[in-house]
C-alpha cells in the first residue's frame, strides 16, 4: 500500500465510459469536473452518509473507487480539504484534477450493494482508506500540507 487513500462513489456507467479514455472526470452525480473544479471524495467515516444523502434514491449500479493520495500527489493533483463541507460538518476531500484510471492511482474499484435499507458501505480497512481528515488540515485556506 502506497499511502492513505480516499474513496469516490460513481455510477458504473460513468466509470466504464471514462475507462475508454483512461481518465475519470465526473465530479459527482450528474456533474462534471469541468463544472465544479474538483472531484468529490469521502473518507471511510463519511461514506455511508454520502451513499444515503447523495445516492439514496439511485437505482443504477454504483461502484466505489479507492484512490491513492500519494499517486495523486505524484501527478501534481492536490487534495483540498474543505472544512464543514462534508456530512455532519466534517471536512470534505476535494480532488482537484481528473483521475488517471491506472492501478496505482485507483488500486481498486468495488461494486456497491444495495440492501433493503439502501446502499451498503463496504468494509474498507484492507484498502487503507483514511477514516477522517488529516490531522492539522484546518489551515486558514483549508489546505493540508500532508495530503
Amino acid at each position: 500500500m502506497a499511502g492513505e487513500r480516499l474513496v469516490h462513489v460513481a455510477f458504473s456507467d460513468d466509470w466504464e465510459a471514462c475507462e475508454r479514455f483512461g481518465e475519470y472526470d465526473v465530479a459527482t452525480r450528474s456533474t462534471l469536473l469541468d463544472d465544479t473544479g474538483f472531484i468529490h471524495a469521502a473518507t471511510a467515516d463519511t461514506l455511508q452518509a454520502v451513499l444515503d444523502g447523495v445516492y439514496g434514491d439511485a437505482s443504477e449500479p454504483l461502484v466505489l473507487a479507492v484512490i491513492d493520495e500519494a499517486a495523486l500527489a505524484d501527478q501534481g493533483i492536490e487534495v483540498r480539504w474543505e472544512p464543514g463541507a462534508g456530512p455532519g460538518g466534517t471536512a470534505a476531500p476535494r480532488i482537484e484534477g481528473a483521475l488517471q484510471m491506472d492501478r496505482v492511482t485507483v488500486p481498486a474499484v468495488l461494486p456497491l450493494r444495495r440492501g433493503p435499507e439502501g446502499w451498503v458501505a463496504p468494509e474498507l480497512d484492507e484498502w487503507g482508506v483514511r477514516r477522517t481528515a488529516p490531522t492539522g488540515m484546518a489551515a486558514a485556506d483549508g489546505r493540508s500540507g500532508t495530503v
